[in-house]
C-alpha cells in the first residue's frame, strides 16, 4: 500500500526507502547476455567455464551468480570481434545470428539537451553515428537514435553524464528519442 492508500502495481516505482531496499524477484532475468546468444541459450547450454569472459578483449563479460556470462559495459563497448563466441565449446553462441543482439539504445527523460544544456557526449562516442541531433527543438536540438544504425555496442551508455541512455529490446523500424 502506498501512503495514499492505493495499492501499487509491482512494476511501479515507489519513492519509499523500504521499497528501494526491497530486492527484485529475479534481478538476473534483466541481464544483457553476450552478442550472438540470449538468456535461453545461456541457461540451456552454458557450462560456466568462463572461456568467453577470458577471451573478451574489451573485458565487458562478467559472470552472474551461476557463472553464466552477461555484459557489463562499465564505460567500454563491444567491438563485436567474436572472440567470446569462438572460445565457447558449448555452442552457446550462434555467429550466424544477425544482428548480434536485439538491443538498441534509447534516451530517457532527463537528457541535458532537453533542459537547454548543449551536450553531445553520447553522440560523440557512438562509432556508427546512430545518434543524431533533431534541430527542430530549440535552442540546442533533441538527441535521437536511429534504430536502424544502432548496433547496441554500448559506447554511448558510459558517456552520458545524466545516465539516461539505456538499452531496450528493439526493432529497427523506427527512430527512438
Amino acid at each position: 500500500m502506498s501512503s495514499f492508500g492505493k495499492k501499487r502495481r509491482e512494476d511501479e516505482v515507489s519513492p519509499s526507502r523500504r521499497a528501494f531496499l526491497r530486492l527484485r524477484k529475479n534481478p538476473e532475468a534483466d541481464l544483457l547476455r553476450p552478442p550472438w546468444t540470449d538468456a535461453e541459450r545461456v541457461a540451456a547450454r552454458c557450462t560456466a567455464c568462463k572461456a568467453c569472459e577470458a577471451a573478451c578483449p574489451e573485458n565487458i563479460i562478467r559472470p552472474d551468480s551461476r557463472g553464466h556470462p552477461f555484459i557489463s559495459f562499465d564505460g567500454r563497448e563491444c567491438s563485436f570481434c567474436g572472440k567470446c563466441a569462438e572460445s565457447c565449446d558449448a555452442e552457446v553462441f550462434d555467429l550466424a545470428r544477425t544482428p548480434p543482439w536485439d538491443r538498441i539504445a534509447h534516451i530517457d527523460d532527463g537528457c541535458l539537451q532537453d533542459s537547454g544544456v548543449s551536450c553531445h557526449l553520447c553522440r560523440d562516442f557512438c562509432p556508427v553515428s546512430a545518434i543524431r541531433v533533431d534541430l527542430e527543438k530549440q535552442p540546442f536540438g533533441r538527441l535521437t537514435i536511429d534504430a536502424q544504425a544502432c548496433t547496441g555496442c554500448g559506447a554511448c551508455l558510459g558517456a552520458c553524464p545524466q545516465d539516461v541512455v539505456a538499452f531496450s529490446p528493439g526493432s529497427t523500424e523506427q527512430e527512438v528519442a
